[in-house]
């Protein structure tokens, strides 16, 4: 009974083994994938041949855009306004007024970075190309965040935003803070 079991078991490891090797001879493969290649490469030669012409003109087309030149002394100058035809949020006089009094509203954030010298050159930046005197540096552990404004309305917070990211500080944000109301 042992033997029968045995030539049974080897007579079935044979057979598959026949079906595997007998299975996995042969390919048909190559041959649709030389006629595919030849056709591939026709389409190819047909499309060098044909050549597309321009004759599309986009001149008349052009925006004709006119601004004021600026003059290189004015430019670097504090009085310059980096926001040509926007109105002035806060005027010229307020940087020598006191605060009086704190309350909640908005603040603009501009950068959130954890080097001290980073930080105080976007706030002087700021302060010197836009027509903002209200720019806070605040330590929040680890960061060193570069603040602008007390705006007690949102949408004016939202428009500063608004500007800045037009001045290329893409992470400026509207964030609630504390305010100074000022005398």
């Amino acid at each position: 009974m042992a033997k029968m079991v045995k030539n049974g078991l080897i007579l079935l490891f044979s057979f598959s083994l026949l079906v595997i090797f007998s299975s996995c001879g042969t390919s048909t493969g190559t041959r649709y994938t030389q006629e595919e290649s030849k056709s591939t490469k026709e389409k190819v030669e047909a499309k060098k041949v044909k050549e597309y012409s321009e004759d599309f003109d986009l001149t008349r087309y052009r925006a004709k855009i006119s601004a004021p030149k600026i003059d290189k002394d004015t430019a670097g100058s504090a009085d310059f306004d980096a926001w040509y035809n926007y109105h002035s949020v806060v005027s010229k006089d307020d940087t020598n007024k006191t605060a009086v009094q704190t309350v909640p509203g908005y603040r603009v954030q501009v950068i959130s970075t954890d080097r001290l010298d980073q930080a105080n050159t976007i706030r002087s930046e700021i302060y010197f190309k836009t027509n903002q005197k209200a720019v806070y540096v605040k330590f929040d552990p680890p960061f060193y965040k570069v603040e602008v404004g007390d705006f007690i309305d949102i949408n004016d917070a939202k428009n500063l935003v608004f500007k800045f990211k037009q001045m290329g500080y893409k992470d400026a944000r509207v964030i609630n803070e504390t305010i100074n109301i000022f005398e």
